[in-house]
Order: C-alpha cells, then structure tokens, then sequence
C-alpha cells in the first residue's frame, strides 16, 4: 500500500499533500452542494490531515494546512472555519501522537477535545465576519429544530461529531496498523490515570452545571468515555464478586436516575447520569485498587 508509507523526497511529500488536499477540497465542496451528503463527508474531515501529519515531515505540514484551508476557503467560509479548520489541527494532533506512539485511548480523547474546543471558539467569529447564527445553522442542518433544549444540546452534540470524526480517523488507521506501518501502544501501566480522571470529570460535570449546563454536559459526555474504559477493564477481570458488585451498583444507579429525573427542573435532569459512571469508579476503585491491596496483605 504504497500510498499509506512514509514519505522520503520533497516531490513524494507535495504529490502526497497534493492528494490530501483534494480530498479535502471534495469533502467540503460535497457539504456546500449536495446538503444532505454532508454529514459523510464531514466525519472523515480529520482523516486525510492525520495521515498527512503521520506519513510526511512535520515542517511540510503547514504547506498542506494552507493550501486545503486556502483552497476549502473560495468555496464555503463559514464551514471551513467551523469544519475544516479544527480537522486539520486535530488531524495535526492526531499524526502527531500517533508517531509518538501513544495510547488511543488518549489520543482519541486529546484529539477530539481540542477539535471541539477549536469548533466551539471559532462561532463567535463566524457569527461576526458572516452575520449568520452558526449554532441555529448547525441546529437546522441536523434537523435538530424540534429539540426542546436544542441550544443545550447542540454543543454537545458538535462535540459527539468531533468524538466521531477522531473515534473514526483512528479506527480506520489503526484497523491495518501492521499493513500500514503504524505501531500502537496499547499497554496501560496503571488505572490511576483514568480513575483519576473520570473522578474529576464527574466533579466538573456538576460544578459547571451551576454555571454553565452545556459545558457540565460536554464533561459529562468525557466521564461516560472514561467509564466506558474502565467497564471493560472490569468486565474482563474475571472476579465474580466484582461482576456481583457492578450489577448491583449499576441497578441502584437506574433506580436513582428512574427517582430523581422527574424532580429535577428540565433539562438538569439528564445530569443524573452521573450516577453510571459513578457506579463503574467505584467498582473500578475496588477492582484495582482493594482487593489487589487485600490480597498483597495476605
């Protein structure tokens, strides 16, 4: 697969960039004329930026930033800048770590927070240089009008379509890892990291829900990924006592979210979520942390 190798010569580098490029180009130009394709075309954005980044010289990579941003440009601004524009830096981020050789369960989560961020603080300038409300055109492109709380919604959601375009970028590229030259790193040294982090997602989670509820969601949305992890760490732990612990502790969450959703003012009721990642830390913090603690005192 000679096209997915590292490239050596100035000419291989700017034929490969050159290809990239186009790809985008099609890419962008399909969700400005063909408005019902362009979800397709849109998940698969940081693709071609990410094995440009892997593939080639990093200093050759701002040749190719320019060039598919300058040319995505002429034909739609405001979905280069809210589309194009975060794919090419995360597909950046992307090539980046990949090199690096770093695990994909952070190289997932890196890259589709700062393509997120990178969307979520390019609106305002959109809104300015364009007089258009993005977030209202994102809303109807989606078909997301009939949402009762589509304004709280709708960040979480570009922030789904950012988890999937990086959830999908890395499939696609690790999914031939060996064919394609790319070594993973898939060992995990310890769980502290993860628990640690699902525990402060979960606290900013509800923080920000006094403040902000989009944000507190979107954190929300990080603490799911994180126990998502860690449910599959526990489920092949092959200790029945955990399994028991988890089953119980996931139909205490039901419950309680089944309880207290009514009584809480709509939409903060989606909050009490919470409650299933908080039951995986939990087992998890047993799993990996008491009982090999229990069982290094006997």
């Amino acid at each position: 697969m000679a096209l997915l190798q590292k490239k050596t010569s100035l000419v291989h580098h700017i034929t490969y960039m050159g290809i990239m490029t186009a790809i985008n180009l099609i890419f962008i130009v399909l969700a400005t004329y063909v408005p019902f394709l362009m979800f397709i075309p849109i998940i698969f954005l940081p693709f071609a930026s990410a094995i440009v980044s892997y593939y080639c010289l990093k200093r050759y990579y701002i040749i190719y930033a320019v060039a598919s941003i300058g040319l995505c440009l002429i034909f739609n601004i405001n979905d280069t800048i809210f589309y194009v524009v975060p794919a090419v830096i995360a597909g950046f981020v992307i090539g980046v770590m990949l090199n690096k050789r770093i695990n994909p369960f952070w190289l997932i989560l890196v890259s589709t927070v700062i393509e997120a961020a990178l969307t979520f603080a390019f609106i305002p300038l959109i809104n300015l240089i364009s007089n258009v409300d993005i977030v209202s055109a994102f809303i109807s492109a989606f078909r997301l009008d009939s949402f009762a709380y589509k304004t709280e919604l709708t960040y979480l959601f570009i922030f789904f379509i950012s988890l999937l375009q990086c959830g999908l970028t890395h499939f696609v590229l690790l999914s031939d890892a060996k064919k394609i030259g790319i070594e993973i790193n898939v060992t995990v040294d310890s769980f502290a990291p993860y628990i640690i982090g699902l525990e402060l997602m979960l606290i900013l989670s509800l923080t920000f829900a006094l403040f902000y509820l989009p944000l507190a969601l979107i954190f929300l949305a990080i603490s799911l990924y994180f126990a998502l992890f860690l449910l599959v760490d526990i489920l092949v732990s092959k200790k029945v006592i955990i399994y028991v612990l988890l089953v119980v502790l996931l139909l205490v969450a039901f419950f309680s979210f089944a309880i207290f959703y009514t009584k809480l003012i709509a939409p903060f009721g989606i909050l009490l979520i919470v409650f299933f990642p908080l039951a995986v830390l939990l087992v998890s913090f047993i799993n990996n942390y008491l009982l090999k603690a229990k069982s290094n005192l006997k």
